[in-house]
């Protein structure tokens, strides 16, 4: 490797026999179907890996993984892959419906939620704001919050967000729930009661689940797109088996339940009510 430049970077080829690989390894472990076209996205990502290691090619990239006998780099690959684009309060007609129909519901009992593909933090952070805003600071609700990607995980539980990624929030939320901890550039962190209600932990969605519920709500918006029509089936069956009797499942706008009998009743669009 000695004497070479970031121009051979530059230049490695992604075949398509590659991208076939990444493809196999990313379905077989996660379930996440990569779509054709996709290879210029996953060369540019992958890139990132290969100037990390100081290697220039492919080949040497994949025998990397393969020698790596800790799984570490493998997961990197992962994290790379996973596409983690979302926002507080996003499809904030989820949000409403809470308010309005679940939240009358369960008074002040303990109920637990769960925000499957949390990605950086921000929606289990909203359904925790919205829950003390709605109940006054009483009530006992406890948030599990995962994701298959280590990297936004701990972003997540750092809770520190920039001011443009707190826009969204309204400003006297933001002043009871954050703690501004920068001026130039200014950057809002979590405050202490909202980060106690979550917890945060890394889950594969196609493997074992240690939790056993019930959850009185699952979140999983956005995250089944990227797998195909079994995958989605199975996983829809397995939410209903973690929600107690008249929980809700919520998925992305994108997003719907299909198949025969599926033991849901559609309330909202990409709401659901377990029967």
């Amino acid at each position: 490797m000695i004497g070479r430049s970031q121009q051979d970077l530059i230049k490695a080829v992604l075949t398509q026999a590659h991208f076939s690989r990444v493809k196999k390894m990313l379905h077989d472990y996660s379930g996440i179907f990569l779509a054709e076209g996709k290879e210029a996205l996953v060369k540019a990502r992958l890139l990132k890996r290969l100037r990390r290691l100081g290697l220039y090619d492919f080949d040497d990239y994949f025998d990397y993984i393969e020698s790596d006998k800790s799984g570490v780099e493998f997961l990197s690959l992962v994290d790379v892959l996973t596409t983690n684009k979302t926002s507080f309060f996003r499809e904030s007609q989820h949000f409403d419906y809470i308010n309005d129909v679940v939240m009358p519901t369960i008074n002040d009992r303990e109920v637990a939620w769960w925000s499957a593909g949390c990605s950086s933090g921000e929606e289990p952070y909203t359904l925790a704001m919205n829950y003390l805003q709605y109940k006054k600071g009483r009530g006992n609700l406890r948030i599990l919050a995962t994701d298959i990607s280590s990297l936004v995980l701990q972003r997540a539980k750092e809770g520190i967000y920039s001011a443009e990624h707190v826009r969204d929030i309204p400003d006297a939320w933001l002043k009871k729930y954050f703690t501004r901890i920068g001026v130039n550039p200014e950057a809002w962190q979590v405050d202490d009661r909202i980060a106690s209600m979550i917890k945060f932990g890394r889950l594969n969605l196609q493997e074992s689940w240690p939790m056993k519920g019930p959850f009185n709500i699952i979140m999983c918006r956005n995250v089944m797109i990227y797998f195909n029509r079994d995958t989605q089936q199975k996983l829809i069956k397995r939410f209903y088996d973690l929600l107690e009797p008249g929980g809700h499942l919520f998925l992305g706008h994108s997003e719907t339940i299909s198949g025969p009998n599926p033991g849901f009743v559609s309330v909202r669009p990409a709401a659901y009510q377990k029967k």
